[in-house]
């Protein structure tokens, strides 16, 4: 078990810093346009599968969090973390077909998938929408759940001061994504630490 936190613990820190990493050195290169010639770029699928990567990562790194908080979590947090790995997986869904069926429709449907985009109630939009907002919900409710402890509480804070930066932040395109990645990375690394240093002093 404590190998298995840890590990998790591992998955949070590398999900940090290759979100950064994503933001810092990939997003800039997305081509301008429509979402079909952005979809179709191989910058994008690269990103995509990157980005399906690091929700992976954070849905292991949830789980070993509620299992290093065993017999300390209450009943909020663990509502909190029910919703927040439910919007994890989602986003992951979401990131993944984007790279494998977005991507390819992009490149062989590029009028059919602007014109899915264009409208917001159509499912694919409105998929991605409900994933994000559940993600966002499910992310703040566990980071406030984790204020209630000392050894978590700058980490709970960075999380709940970025995740919302990335959307004041939309209008500064590149470079808000830089900050918010930055803020919100911090926070899940900080919180890979603590998972890491408290099983290895177990």
């Amino acid at each position: 078990m404590n190998a298995f936190v840890r590990g998790c613990g591992m998955a949070f820190c590398i999900a940090a810093i290759t979100t950064l990493a994503l933001n810092v050195f990939v997003s800039p290169h997305l081509p301008e346009g429509s979402f079909a010639v952005i979809a179709a770029s191989h910058t994008y699928f690269l990103r995509q599968c990157i980005a399906a990567a690091v929700a992976l990562l954070l849905v292991f790194g949830m789980i070993g969090l509620h299992l290093s908080r065993l017999g300390r979590a209450g009943t909020f947090a663990t509502l909190a973390l029910i919703v927040a790995l439910t919007g994890q997986v989602m986003l992951f869904s979401v990131e993944y077909s984007q790279a494998f069926t977005v991507h390819d429709y992009a490149l062989y449907a590029p009028a059919m998938l602007d014109a899915a985009m264009a409208d917001p109630h159509r499912p694919l939009p409105l998929g991605a929408l409900i994933a994000i907002g559940t993600f966002v919900i499910g992310w703040l409710l566990l980071a406030v759940s984790l204020l209630t402890e000392r050894s978590t509480r700058i980490a709970a804070i960075l999380i709940i001061i970025g995740i919302p930066l990335a959307f004041v932040t939309k209008s500064m395109g590149v470079y808000g994504g830089i900050l918010a990645s930055l803020v919100t990375g911090a926070g899940w690394f900080l919180l890979g630490l603590h998972m890491i240093r408290q099983r290895a002093s177990a």
